[in-house]
């Protein structure tokens, strides 16, 4: 499985901060009883969070800045409704991705801007954990719908709050609102709402190649075939699909290199097939 690739000039490469253990209940309309091997012994969905690195001349930009320094306590309300009993000790821990950066020769000051596919917790936490900036020299870029839709309704100690107000004080943030957002030579976001309203992906393009990086967009691997799943958080589940469908077919036309946020063991795939039947292949 490749986890870096080379575009030209351009190197994209898979970061791994923790993983999240989310219940059955957060995928509706995907009946797990089909698919045994999805589930743990805790029963459940056991999925990476991190982000991507795209170093490039002049550049060193971090798509999505994974869950943080946190180890986060399974909800006990979340655990009754979803019938765990025991349930896992935590629903969500993080902090690997210093360690990912070292292992790829890149300290926090190297990173020049930051690009959030979206502002759920489990993508922005190192930006600034417990609301200090992490990345001293780089611009924090995101959505600006999602501020409104996510930020400001959030209890006071929400983590995504937290670290977001952290870099509002701090100065570092650009919100962004265009369909097309440049944000380094080779490196567009391109709006792709559902998710949440501010919600992009990022596409790479060098040496005639390209890679999409596809944030939230596709959530699960049977998203690709089955348009009756869907995720608990989608702002607009309708919405969701349709960006979804979008993506995919253009995707499986092209032939384009992928990476996703959640998809068990991180690395590039490709879409291959018609829309009727559609597989994934590695890259």
């Amino acid at each position: 499985m490749t986890t870096s690739l080379r575009l030209g000039d351009i190197t994209v490469t898979a970061l791994n901060d923790g993983a999240s253990h989310v219940p059955p209940m957060f995928y509706p309309g995907l009946d797990f009883t089909a698919h045994p091997g999805l589930l743990r012994e805790d029963g459940t969905y056991h999925i990476p969070s991190g982000g991507f690195l795209v170093q490039g001349e002049g550049f060193t930009v971090l798509v999505d800045a994974g869950t943080g320094p946190l180890s986060m306590p399974f909800p006990a309300e979340l655990a009754a409704a979803a019938g765990l009993d025991p349930a896992p000790a935590s629903i969500a821990d993080g902090g690997a991705l210093p360690g990912a950066l070292r292992a790829a020769g890149v300290a926090p000051e190297d990173v020049t801007t930051v690009f959030l596919t979206h502002l759920h917790a489990d993508h922005v936490g190192w930006v600034a954990p417990g609301g200090k900036v992490y990345f001293p020299r780089a611009e924090v870029v995101y959505g600006a719908a999602d501020w409104d839709a996510l930020i400001t309704p959030a209890p006071a100690d929400d983590p995504a709050r937290i670290v977001m107000e952290g870099a509002r004080a701090a100065g570092v943030l650009r919100p962004v609102d265009g369909p097309i957002v440049r944000i380094a030579p080779g490196v567009v976001a391109h709006h792709a709402p559902g998710h949440t309203p501010g919600h992009y992906v990022v596409r790479i393009t060098a040496g005639g190649q390209e890679v999409c990086l596809l944030g939230d967009a596709v959530h699960h691997p049977l998203q690709l075939d089955d348009t009756g799943i869907s995720f608990l958080f989608d702002s607009d589940a309708a919405q969701a699909l349709r960006t979804r469908e979008e993506l995919l077919v253009r995707l499986a036309e092209h032939g384009v290199a992928v990476g996703t946020a959640h998809f068990p063991n991180p690395h590039f795939q490709r879409v291959r097939g018609s829309r009727d039947e559609r597989s994934w292949t590695d890259a």
